[in-house]
């Protein structure tokens, strides 16, 4: 997972990111770093911190893109300011019900 590196993610943050999710998940986000890398991507090119999503809501990192760029667009539609649309994507319930 040293990719998440070149994402301003430390390799200390990557040791929590292990710690807290399941083998399953680790796996996944090792063997499908295409997969996470566009998410990445995206929410880099948007101006998202990061390691707060991963920390709190890895559902996006292991959906595929639409959803992400659907919820994005509502919420830009909605007004949602830059912070408020943070708080969303790092909080998987709010982020289910958008």
């Amino acid at each position: 997972m040293d990719y998440l590196k070149k994402y301003n993610i430390t390799a200390e943050e990557i040791e929590e990111i292990k710690d807290r999710y399941n083998e399953g998940i680790i796996n996944f986000m090792t063997q499908e770093k295409d997969f996470i890398i566009q998410k990445l991507e995206y929410l880099k090119e948007k101006q998202y911190m990061i390691m707060p999503i991963l920390l709190n809501n890895i559902k996006i990192f292991l959906e595929e893109m639409r959803p992400l760029k659907q919820k994005v667009k509502k919420m830009e539609e909605k007004g949602y300011s830059k912070k408020s649309m943070q708080m969303v994507l790092m909080n998987e319930h709010m982020y289910d019900n958008i």
